[in-house]
Parts: C-alpha cells; structure tokens; sequence
C-alpha cells in the first residue's frame, strides 16, 4: 500500500513540475513600466535614454514578449526558455503613436499601452486620438485599461459616502472598460492602477467585473513558479527615488537570468 502511494505522489509531483524542465528554466518575468519619453519629468526618459534601455535589452539577449503572453504562463506555471521581460508604457499621450510606437517597431518589441478614457480625443490634432489607438492595434501592439480620469479611488475621499464612492469605482474601473471596448472592439482584459495605490477590495471588484489581470506599481517579478493569483507587480522607470535608473534596470535583468532549482524545491518540502 505504502508503494502505491509513494508512485502517486512521486506522479504528482512530476506533473505539478512538468512546466519546470531544464529546458525552461527561467521563472522570474520583470514588467518594465515607461511613462512619458520627453525627458523633462521624474517618470519621463528621453529618446536617446529610451533606446539605450531596449539596446541593452538587445544586449543582454532579453526575450521580450506580450502581456499576453505572460499571462498565458502565468496561468500555467509556464518558464521560459530564455531570460523574459515585459515592457508597458502608461500616460503618454504626445509621444506614444508617433515616436514611441515606431522605436518599439525598430526592435520588434511587443508593448502593452494603458491609456485613461478621459484624455483621448476625437481628433488626432487635438492629442492621441481613437484613431491613433486603432492604428496601435493594427500594429499589434495591444492597448488596456488604466481608468477613466487618472484619479486614486483605493479608498473614500474625507466626507464621501459609500454610495458616492462606488460610483466612482464603477466609473473609473467598470464604464471605462466599456468606452474603451466599445471604441475600439478590442477586448479590455487588463487593469492599471492609477499611481499604483490600491487595496484587497479595489482587486476583488477590478476581477469581477471581467479583467483577467491588474497591474500595481510594486517593483517585483512576476514569479511563475507560484500560484498565479492574477495581481502583476511593475517596475517604474523613473529619477525621483532612484540615483542611477540604469543599475536597477540591470538589476531587473539580473531577476530575468535567474534559473529555477527544480531538486532543490522539490527536496525542501
């Protein structure tokens, strides 16, 4: 009897690790998060610091895949074969179609945008338009939801009723979803916080109303080898906290190589 329920568990855990071969061995994926590339701000970069980043992606031999696509592993326990990283861009709505989008398509860089409803325009004259999201798309870059008017919501505002507050969820999280699919017959799976803030409650009502995934601004890796719990923490490229915005790059690409000890974890259970 005792043989019998060794082999089980012996075929358990070769099925729970079967995503975790020594052909896919890396289990560590960084959302790299860039904000406006006018240089003129703390979160903003320059052009030429911009493809100094995805040159020593290059470099570095760094795959860089969708959103998408790292969720698809996510869910799955999935590794990849090659050090993984993926890039985001929130807010800019000056340079993302028009300089942005074409230095991504020089490096054949996949890139998930997350624009707020309240600023696109109806004109490309007039800033990005739904026009210019509708071009993104037919480049395959993939664009997703980062709220109706770029407020924090993660709790009530001093005097705010409940009732109050919840409108503004709905609004920033629920009809934005919907002005967005609706304009863009893209389907809107993925949600960025505002600023970053949030709370156990603004990621249960973010998951029920149709989003797949949300996205903080926490700095961590998304470990694949972990339960996917549907939360993806980004690293922001930025100058207001941090003294040299290139070392920790390199240190998020440090995260990328790691190799995952398949024997080591499994012993240590």
């Amino acid at each position: 009897m005792m043989f019998y329920f060794y082999i089980s568990y012996l075929k358990s855990e070769i099925k729970s690790h079967q995503n975790f071969s020594a052909n896919n061995p890396y289990y560590l994926v960084p959302v790299i998060l860039f904000h406006d590339i006018d240089g003129k701000g703390p979160y903003s970069v320059t052009r030429e610091e911009f493809r100094n980043y995805l040159n020593i992606l290059k470099e570095e031999k760094i795959q860089i895949v969708s959103l998408k696509t790292l969720y698809q592993h996510a869910i799955k326990n999935q590794f990849f074969d090659k050090p993984t990283m993926v890039i985001t861009i929130d807010d800019d709505y000056v340079n993302i179609v028009r300089v942005l989008a074409p230095i991504l398509r020089e490096y054949h860089y996949p890139a998930t945008f997350f624009f707020y409803v309240k600023d696109i325009q109806s004109h490309p004259t007039k800033g990005t338009s739904w026009e210019d999201l509708k071009r993104l798309l037919k480049e395959d870059f993939d664009i997703q939801n980062h709220s109706f008017s770029h407020t924090v919501f993660h709790k009530k505002k001093d005097g705010e009723s409940e009732e109050i507050f919840y409108q503004r969820l709905y609004q920033e999280i629920v009809l934005s979803k919907k002005i967005l699919e609706s304009n863009l017959n893209h389907t809107i799976w993925a949600f960025a916080y505002p600023m970053g803030y949030y709370t156990e409650e603004t990621h249960q009502y973010i998951f029920k109303n149709d989003y797949k995934i949300v996205l903080t601004t926490d700095a961590k890796p998304l470990d694949l080898s972990k339960p996917f719990d549907g939360i993806v923490h980004r690293y922001t490229i930025q100058k207001e906290y941090v003294k040299d915005p290139v070392k920790m790059f390199y240190l998020q690409i440090s995260y990328a190589k790691r190799t995952y000890q398949t024997n080591k974890n499994i012993s240590s259970r």
